[in-house]
């Protein structure tokens, strides 16, 4: 008899006893257990039973951990945490009671005038005053960037009149004090681009709409208006399993436009990652070069229209990188940063915080997309807006922008039947007080970024939208978002958006949402996924009652991070850290019994004080650490910005920095 014949026969002995809910009563139970226990730990058990006879995915991982801990009697060596075939995926409730205290967010334009208007405005390239007063004096100024990483430059004072430029700052003065200042855009048409075309191919527009630090929990608890009507209007599809693959903005912004890794990590079951470009390739070197998801589209004839409210740039340029050297998209909202965080009066520098005037800055995102949708309406275009302010550092800062939301895509409702329309965001709230963090819900938003996606009508139909739901159902990263957005572009036009078939990009990660993907698992173990991100969950087991092992983890942590430090010469700007306590130090299952994995958090004491967490694996034998990405739990603010002027590092807390 094979070795097949022998294992399925013993299956189904154990499968009766299961169903039968006798098992311990059974004769054949023990010896089951014994030759269970050592088959698994062969290639050809899990080749011939878990593989192909499919038991796996019947039980859970939880009834699995029962199982072997009668086997073992030790959690560490839980020999059917199958990384590579399994994933314990799960719906969380936004408003579970264990996170509700610690949901917390400022409104700025609670107490706003709101019958507010602008003194100015500019249409149809000049600018007016609207709003005459009694002694008041208006001028405006125009900017312009001629370095795209430079500074601007901007003409004297003028009066009303026609412009030339898209970057006008407004200002007003009443007996010689600022009163008003505004910064107004408008979009200057480019030359048609000369593209091959293609008879009866349609280019549907596209807009990118990302949301910095939104999680799922987030946008379900704060945007319910704005997602009901996207779900009503326009079929929009949620993918609630989107795994982060990196720590922050930068290391999935780069997967999204580049389709490259460059944080290194492991995969569930200690598989590395490599990454695809390391520091000098992404930081180091300007990326025009490069080829990027806005030239992509610009090479098919699109517009395009990056509006991203922070100077820095997220993706190319923060920390202190070089990024781009020349502009990248055809239209940018960099210079309206300059003016707004730097060149600008100080009247106009504060006339976007909400709180008078009932305008933030993704009220002008907006504004310069509406313009951008104008003067290209007869174009294809991708519009991409990333908030990154609004919902940054409060988990429900963004309840404030569900109606001015709503009422946007109300406002463009039949423009948007001929959109893709991406609802997004980057990675997941991680800014949260760190008790929430300490639930399984709340550790799930961390890394769970939001993702819906909604068809053109033309071809929003029961097909696509089934594949789109089975695709919603599995494990998916940026990547796939990234293939998905090159699949709109480059190779579904050609069917008119009809085509389901599994579709491999060369030297891409990711697999398209509207067309089935591979038939293997989608799990922690094979998509590129650093394991301290991937939202797979399982029980772990508190070790901080080991004092010896506990002290002796958190130490070395430190340790680590002054390694970091002193990486990139930067221990003499920094205070050093003392424990204050281990606030985790959870054991993970895993399939290895060398390695042993282990979630650890570490808070030092005030006023010095960070929250420190990691994932970190250790040789049972020769007990060598290995620490992932350190990760920062706290609101740290700008204790850390003495490291800009060399390179910038969370991890250090600044010696001229008041204590």
């Amino acid at each position: 008899m094979t070795l097949k014949r022998i294992i399925r026969k013993l299956r189904k002995q154990f499968q009766h006893s299961i169903t039968q809910r006798n098992l311990k009563k059974t004769p054949i139970y023990d010896i089951i257990l014994i030759i269970f226990t050592f088959l698994a730990c062969s290639d050809i058990f899990y080749e011939y039973y878990w593989k192909q006879e499919g038991f796996l995915p019947q039980v859970s991982c939880r009834t699995f951990d029962a199982f072997f801990a009668e086997v073992h009697g030790q959690y560490q060596t839980d020999l059917l945490s199958n990384f590579m075939d399994y994933c314990a995926l799960a719906t969380y409730d936004p408003w579970d009671p264990k996170i509700v205290p610690y949901l917390w967010g400022e409104d700025p334009t609670k107490y706003c005038d709101r019958r507010w208007r602008p003194y100015t405005e500019l249409v149809n390239g000049t600018w007016r005053v609207i709003k005459e007063k009694e002694g008041l004096e208006c001028k405006a100024r125009c900017y312009y960037s001629i370095d795209f990483n430079g500074p601007l430059n901007r003409t004297d004072w003028f009066s009303p009149g026609p412009v030339d430029c898209e970057f006008l700052e407004a200002a007003c003065w009443k007996n010689g004090y600022e009163v008003y200042g505004f910064i107004h855009t408008q979009i200057i048409a480019k030359p048609v681009r000369k593209v091959k075309k293609v008879k009866n191919q349609h280019k549907p527009n596209v807009l990118v709409y990302l949301i910095d630090s939104m999680s799922v929990g987030m946008a379900q608890r704060s945007l319910p208006k704005t997602l009901k009507f996207l779900k009503t209007r326009f079929k929009t599809v949620e993918f609630p399993f989107m795994s982060q693959v990196g720590l922050n903005s930068k290391p999935n912004g780069m997967p999204l436009w580049f389709g490259k890794q460059i944080e290194p990590g492991k995969l569930k079951g200690g598989e590395e990652i490599k990454v695809d470009w390391n520091e000098t390739e992404f930081c180091q070197s300007y990326l025009d070069g490069e080829q990027h998801l806005f030239k992509d589209f610009m090479e098919h004839g699109y517009k395009t229209l990056h509006s991203e409210d922070w100077s820095y740039q997220t993706v190319s340029s923060f920390p202190d990188c070089k990024g781009f050297k020349n502009q990248y998209t055809d239209h940018t909202f960099v210079p309206f940063n300059k003016i707004h965080e730097f060149d600008g009066l100080t009247v106009t520098k504060g006339h976007l915080k909400g709180r008078s005037l009932c305008r933030e800055i993704y009220h002008a995102a907006i504004d310069q997309f509406e313009q951008f949708t104008e003067v290209y309406s007869d174009q294809p275009k991708l519009s991409w807006i990333w908030n990154i302010r609004v919902a940054h550092d409060e988990i429900s800062g963004l309840d404030r922008s569900d109606a001015p939301l709503l009422d946007f895509f109300k406002k463009h409702e039949k423009e948007f039947d001929d959109y893709f329309i991406f609802l997004m965001s980057d990675h997941g709230f991680r800014r949260a007080h760190y008790h929430m963090y300490d639930t399984e819900n709340g550790a799930m938003e961390k890394h769970n970024p939001y993702l819906s996606i909604s068809v053109p009508k033309k071809y929003r139909n029961p097909e696509i939208l089934k594949i789109m739901q089975k695709n919603a159902k599995e494990l998916q990263t940026q990547y796939d978002t990234r293939a998905t957005l090159l699949d709109i572009v480059k190779f579904q036009p050609s069917s008119l958006f009809s085509n389901r078939t599994l579709l491999e990009i060369p030297n891409e990660k990711g697999h398209s949402l509207i067309r089935h993907q591979p038939s293997t698992p989608r799990t922690c173990g094979r998509l590129p996924i650093p394991q301290q991100y991937c939202i797979w969950r399982t029980a772990t087991k508190d070790m901080r009652e080991d004092t010896a092992l506990t002290n002796r983890f958190a130490t070395q942590l430190i340790a680590h991070v002054y390694q970091k430090l002193d990486k990139f010469n930067l221990t003499s700007l920094c205070h050093e850290y003392e424990i204050d306590y281990v606030s985790h130090l959870d054991l993970y299952p895993t399939t290895n019994i060398n390695t042993s994995t282990y979630r650890i958090a570490v808070k030092t004491k005030p006023p010095i004080f960070a929250h420190f967490e990691t994932l970190v694996t250790e040789d049972n034998k020769t007990k060598k650490l290995e620490f992932e990405e350190v990760e920062r739990l706290d609101t740290y603010g700008n204790t850390a910005d003495c490291t800009n002027r060399i390179h910038s590092n969370r991890l250090c807390f600044c010696k001229d920095w008041q204590v």
